[in-house]
């Protein structure tokens, strides 16, 4: 048979079964399309699930820590709140963005009426500045306390500020604590009025006794010194009227040291320092101290190192705090002893050294040696060395005690030196026609 002889049925027969296989095919391909979208699916939906799981746990993590935050925030606000200090809280523009009760109880206006206000517009019925108007700072910095008056009164605020910085470091603002001592101050001037009366008693008992030593001194020498100059009474022992004059002077002469050393204690305000050579003050004490009395220590006022040597101060004070030193010395030392003062330029400053050898200050004595009214004499009152530590203190200087090598004291008085030495001061005539120490 020849293929033109094949039935024309054949052909669509087989075109039918390839159709078939195709769609097969392409059913099994949606089939496992299909499942794999199904698969797909479920594991978004799985992945779905846990997000929404995740995120369900994040919500009660926030949810908790926004709930810790404002129970943070309240406790905070309610310490603020509770604080006695008055708070204020400014941005790095100065303007302020958190106060709390004190602050605004100090300043009379609410809160809502300061936040973003200037700090600086705060100010007093005087019109000064309520908060410090200094620049910020980067460290805490404590501040001396000032006068205000508030709501017409009298207000003592002692205020620290320090900066706020955020969690990078930077400087955010600034926070100021202002503390009203008002009260505190109040308690402080009526100890120091109780303290100052308490010492003025003290003062006024020791001083009483002292000025009564020489007093009845004097009254019972004049007494002698009149019954010697009495011709009119028949029998009377004469005797020599000249040693009652002497006993008489000394009764005087230690009343007056004891007026002058009080009257250099209460009138501070007589203090004019002047730019001087130390020399001349040492020329006043030689002749102050040219006569050595029967059995009294020998004194030693050496010139000063260099002879140039110049002093910023009270020469008037400082000779007042040569003089007490000396005569301690002197005292201690003895008859028989050896007292020595010089002036020496060191380390920058001028040194005025008295030592004695005698038998040197008890240590315990010593640290409480400058108080007032501790003396180691029997007949000392104890205001020399206070007045002369109060002098040495006008001064801006110090006084040192130390024990001496081979036995004795020294008393250091350390001045500041004078730096401006281009105006020469004239030698006085008397410092020139002055000789070797006497």
């Amino acid at each position: 048979m020849t293929p033109s002889s094949v039935p024309a049925a054949a052909a669509p027969l087989a075109e039918t079964a390839a159709d078939r296989s195709t769609l097969e095919r392409s059913f099994e391909a949606f089939t496992q399309i299909s499942r794999s979208l199904e698969q797909a699916y479920d594991r978004l939906r799985e992945q779905a699930a846990r997000v929404d799981l995740e995120l369900a746990r994040s919500n009660q993590t926030l949810n908790e820590k926004v709930a810790e935050l404002d129970a943070t925030t309240r406790h905070l606000n309610s310490v603020l709140c509770s604080l006695s200090s008055a708070v204020v809280v400014t941005d790095r523009a100065g303007r302020v963005t958190l106060v709390n009760r004190a602050f605004e109880l100090l300043v009379g206006e609410t809160s809502d009426a300061l936040i973003g206000r200037a700090k600086a517009s705060f100010v007093d019925g005087d019109g000064r500045p309520v908060c410090d108007s200094g620049p910020p700072s980067d460290d805490c910095v404590a501040l001396p306390s000032r006068e205000l008056r508030l709501d017409g009164e009298r207000r003592i605020l002692r205020s620290s500020r320090a900066p706020v910085l955020g969690s990078d470091g930077a400087t955010l603002g600034e926070v100021e604590a202002l503390t009203d001592e008002t009260e505190l101050e109040t308690l402080r001037e009526e100890l120091r009025r109780r303290e100052t009366l308490t010492a003025l008693g003290e003062m006024a008992a020791g001083i009483a006794h002292e000025l009564r030593n020489p007093l009845h001194s004097v009254e019972g020498f004049t007494h002698l010194l009149l019954k010697s100059l009495d011709t009119d009474a028949p029998g009377a022992p004469r005797k020599d009227p000249h040693e009652h004059a002497r006993r008489i002077l000394a009764g005087v002469r230690k009343a007056n040291a004891i007026i002058t050393n009080l009257l250099c204690f209460a009138r501070p305000d007589r203090f004019a320092p002047r730019r001087a050579r130390v020399n001349t003050l040492l020329v006043e004490l030689r002749h102050a101290f040219a006569d050595t009395p029967a059995g009294a220590a020998r004194i030693e006022i050496r010139p000063a190192q260099p002879r140039e040597l110049e002093v910023a101060g009270d020469l008037a004070l400082l000779e007042r705090v040569l003089v007490n030193l000396i005569e301690n010395a002197r005292a201690a030392a003895g008859a028989g002893g050896h007292v020595s003062v010089l002036a020496r330029a060191a380390s920058g400053e001028v040194q005025l050294v008295v030592e004695d050898d005698g038998p040197g200050i008890p240590a315990e004595l010593r640290d409480r040696l400058f108080r007032p009214f501790v003396t180691g004499r029997s007949d000392g009152i104890g205001l020399g060395l206070f007045l002369v530590h109060r002098i040495v203190e006008l001064h801006r200087g110090r006084i040192e005690v130390a024990p001496r090598p081979g036995g004795g004291t020294v008393f250091t008085v350390r001045l500041p030196g004078t730096k401006d030495r281009e105006r020469a001061l004239p030698t006085p005539a008397r410092e020139r026609t002055e000789g070797a120490p006497r």
